[in-house]
């Protein structure tokens, strides 16, 4: 019978209490009742793994369309090297078909878009901002264009498969930078955005209305020295009332085909940033009606549909001549690991499958030991040698890696247990069991990740499951909570990998990790870890 519960005495200097939750699922038939200490031993084994890069840059794309934020600026990595991120964004009116009154006329035109950030309140009771997702403390040159260039849903020649966007495409688009729109320097700041509304002249109260908003990038379009003015969009948007292209939402989007934001450093420095892009906006505020009676009313061009975002790398040699070869048989000595269009580590366990009955012979034998899983981990320790010889400068690593099955594309079961998940199914925070923060020397040095995968280890050894995924993905990630993926250029779906997170997408951070190949020293090597306990006869 399977135990309920088992009081595990080691050598009387260990007791364990397993519940029935565990026990049911982990260890079968070994006995009735108590099992006693002189039967049952802990022990932990020591599994070697194949590790190797994948490399990005300078070769694939990564898939840019569905990522929900915004990504926009020039990042400096010491280590691996600049990237600058632009993006192309379909915009869409919120009504359509609408009525502008008599004479329309433009008072002001804003532009809106929120950094993001938390919220707080300090001692004296004042509310107070930091900036979240925001690296660098130059100002970047960001362009803004009209885009002459169309963004389909739906790709060609058939047009019945979803449009992909890769990281490397807008290059390629004709027309991407039409009418200039506004061009500026800038640089996120956590101080909030006070709005000020005059009184409306028929309100009881004079007193004009002061509105506090989070951190954000704001200003008006219509007092620009160069770039579109009122006039411009009194005719882009007022002079085509009643026409077809401003009746819904595809005629407008084949109209105002999007807007383009490029950015540049300046003086080789600036700052990159995600920015919340659903609730970025150009609002025009206008009056119409008759000359008594006139009405203030405002048309708002949101950013939605389909997007597109450029990674212009710029990798150093010195790191790139490294990841060219690659060693899929031994594994490779160092993992390199960067965000955006940049590298990832593929890791493959328990060796061959040799008689091809999709078990590979490691993880048959493992199956046939009578065992009850406590702990299965992969740790990785930084190489900081190999860091300090690349690197121009300090780099700021990773706080986080991120490790996905690369046959589904998904999460880890363990992630599922150390989240928090709303009723809805989304991950809203992930705790610190499955995916450990990267532990640190005093002087703040990276010195491993402890990633735990416990449970996937024991979906490995249910003896019912005979199709184990076994390859598995390491990237950097912006947030781990973010486990939806987008493909891989030139990769087929039989490809291992063949997708990779959003969430690595839009990182820009990098490390260096020792990897498996035996040449690395046996305390910094890459392997699986198991502690078990066992029943001796």
């Amino acid at each position: 019978m399977k135990l309920n519960a088992l009081l595990i005495r080691t050598l009387g200097i260990l007791t364990v209490l397993f519940v029935a939750a565990s026990c049911e699922d982990d260890f079968l038939e070994i006995g009735e009742g108590l099992v006693d200490s002189s039967n049952f031993t802990s022990d932990v084994d020591t599994y070697n793994v194949i590790a190797y890069n994948e490399q990005f840059a300078n070769i694939n794309g990564v898939q840019t369309n569905g990522i929900s934020v915004g990504v926009l600026g020039y990042y400096n990595d010491p280590l691996y090297g600049t990237t600058t991120a632009s993006s192309l964004s379909q915009v869409g009116l919120a009504t359509y078909n609408t009525t502008y009154g008599t004479n329309p006329v433009i008072d002001s035109i804003v532009f809106t878009m929120p950094y993001f950030s938390t919220q707080s309140t300090n001692s004296d009771g004042e509310t107070e901002f930091t900036l979240d997702s925001v690296y660098g403390s130059n100002p970047i040159k960001l362009t803004a264009y009209r885009s002459n260039y169309l963004l389909r849903d739906n790709a060609p020649p058939d047009f019945t498969d979803a449009a992909v966007y890769y990281s490397n495409d807008i290059p390629n688009f004709n027309g991407v930078r039409g009418d200039l729109l506004f061009e500026r320097e800038v640089l996120p700041s956590n101080a909030p955005v006070i709005t000020t509304v005059p009184a409306d002249a028929t309100a009881e109260s004079q007193d004009p209305v002061a509105t506090t908003n989070s951190p954000r990038l704001r200003f008006r379009l219509d007092q620009l020295a160069t770039g579109a003015n009122s006039a411009y969009w009194q005719n882009a948007i007022f002079a085509k009332e009643g026409q077809d292209v401003l009746f819904n939402q595809n005629s407008f989007r084949n109209y105002f085909r999007g807007i383009y934001f490029e950015a540049a450093p300046i003086g080789g420095t600036g700052n990159y940033f995600l920015y919340d892009k659903a609730n970025t906006s150009v609002v025009i505020y206008y009056k119409s009606g008759a000359d008594d009676s006139r009405v203030q009313s405002s048309v708002t061009l949101g950013f939605g549909g389909n997007s597109a975002i450029n990674l212009d790398n710029n990798f150093n040699t010195s790191v790139t001549d490294r990841l060219a070869n690659v060693n899929t048989t031994e594994g490779d000595e160092r993992l390199y690991l960067k965000g955006g269009q940049g590298s990832m580590a593929v890791i493959e366990l328990f060796g061959d499958d040799a008689d091809n009955d999709g078990i590979p012979e490691e993880l048959a034998d493992l199956r046939s030991k009578n065992r009850l899983i406590r702990e299965a981990n992969l740790e990785f320790f930084v190489d900081q040698p190999s860091i300090a010889e690349l690197a121009t400068s300090a780099i700021s690593e990773p706080d986080r890696i991120y490790i996905y099955d690369l046959e589904t594309n998904q999460p880890l079961i363990d992630l599922s247990l150390d989240a928090n998940i709303t009723s809805t199914g989304a991950i809203t925070a992930v705790g610190t069991t499955h995916l450990g923060p990267l532990t640190k020397t005093e002087t703040g040095l990276g010195i491993s990740y402890k990633i735990r995968v416990t449970e996937y280890i024991k979906n490995l050894l249910n003896t019912e499951n005979d199709s184990p995924n076994t390859k598995l993905g390491i990237v950097v990630s912006q947030n781990p909570a973010v486990i939806s993926t987008g493909k891989i250029q030139n990769k087929s779906t039989t490809d291992y990998p063949s997708r990779v997170p959003y969430a690595s997408v839009v990182s820009q951070k990098g490390t260096i990790l020792y990897g498996s190949n035996a040449s690395v020293p046996d305390a910094q090597r890459l392997k699986l870890k198991i502690f078990y306990s066992e029943a001796s006869n």
